[in-house]
């Protein structure tokens, strides 16, 4: 019976949609935008346009600039770039961790911050040594006394790099360093292998190509070559 019957739709809270649209047009145009043109591009009359526009400045969404027009607000170019790094990150860092792989043998990580006490594996080339550590891609680690968590923290050493022996297991030993891009530390580029095989001549070695890495993978996100 109820078969044919016109399904209700959903309601719509028009005045979240009001917020989101003027979210898109000022998202769109972060060169700014005066009111009057923001309110004719939604529909609105000025007076709501404001009312609206308020709300997300209070939130940290759109910014009024002195002469009047609008523009993205501080935590709208904190998600934007936020975004664009995390997305962008793994992609950047792909040919380096595998140079590194091929040149070292041992296996390399990217890895990104989930927040103060953890940090994912987003990215990772295995190293060649039949003897070797894989694989945590996509692994949630503790950053709590491993390398990965002071590179993160930016406790490293004068040369950029920070080691620490059976952290991951005994017998391990981790070689890390900080990826800093415009909003500070981004991720860290991380190699682990054997501690018998990680030692002297060729642990400084290890120190050098890793913090060369991070570099080029710095330079990458800026936009250099």
């Amino acid at each position: 019976m109820l078969r044919n019957m016109p399904q209700a739709r959903p309601a719509t809270p028009r005045a979240t949609d009001r917020g989101l649209s003027l979210l898109r047009e000022i998202a769109d145009h972060p060169e700014g935008m005066p009111l009057a043109e923001l309110a004719r591009e939604v529909g609105l009359n000025a007076s709501t346009a404001l009312r609206q526009l308020r709300a997300l400045e209070s939130a940290g969404f759109a910014s009024r600039r002195h002469d009047g027009d609008w523009e993205p607000g501080p935590e709208l170019l904190r998600i934007a770039r936020n975004l664009v790094t995390h997305a962008t990150l793994p992609r950047l860092a792909a040919p380096v961790l595998t140079e590194i792989a091929g040149a070292t043998g041992e296996s390399v990580y990217l890895a990104e911050p989930v927040d103060s006490a953890s940090a994912v594996y987003v990215a990772m080339r295995a190293g060649s040594y039949a003897i070797r550590h894989v694989s945590w891609l996509g692994r949630s680690v503790p950053r709590r006394g491993s390398a990965l968590g002071h590179a993160l923290a930016g406790r490293v050493d004068d040369d950029g790099v920070v080691v620490v022996h059976d952290a991951v297991e005994p017998g391990v030993t981790a070689v890390a360093a900080p990826i800093r891009g415009a909003g500070g530390i981004e991720g860290a580029l991380s190699l682990v292998g054997p501690s018998f095989r990680l030692a002297g001549p060729a642990l400084e070695a290890a120190r050098r190509t890793v913090a060369e890495g991070a570099a080029r993978i710095e330079a990458r996100l800026s936009g250099g070559a």
